[in-house]
């Protein structure tokens, strides 16, 4: 038979989280096309001076397919790419940066992420969860 917990103690460990995504709208129906890792990935191409996915994609823990499957799920969730692409980087490779469709949607999930900070620093000085 386990003994009682603390519940006391187990209460100092609870917190609390607020995830967000953008959603891409299209009729009644809602698409996720970007999250907190995906939003990552665009942020290291958009750092990125190589225009290399592959060294985005390390950045981010990726391997370079998956990487690559990221921006082809955005693009097939809303009908368009966030990426530009080229011949021709360093090296003989391609060459991929964030377009101005990639650059808006990092904007906008950053921009909602510094709101929902705020949020969630008042909340956590207000609302007191471990009483």
């Amino acid at each position: 038979m386990s003994k009682e917990p603390n519940i006391d103690d187990l209460k100092s460990k609870i917190d609390f989280g607020i995830k967000i995504w953008l959603e891409f709208k299209e009729g009644d129906k809602k698409k996720n096309i970007l999250g907190s890792g995906w939003a990552k990935l665009l942020e290291s191409l958009d750092k990125t001076v190589s225009g290399s996915l592959i060294q985005a994609a390390e950045e981010c823990g990726y391997s370079y397919k998956y990487a690559w499957n990221i921006l082809k799920r955005i693009e097939k969730r809303t009908g368009f790419s966030p990426v530009e692409t080229r011949k021709g980087g360093r090296g003989g490779g391609g060459y991929v940066e964030l377009n101005e469709w990639g650059k808006y949607l990092l904007k906008t999930y950053n921009n909602l992420l510094f709101e929902l900070e705020k949020i969630e620093k008042k909340l956590g000085e207000t609302f007191k969860i471990n009483e």
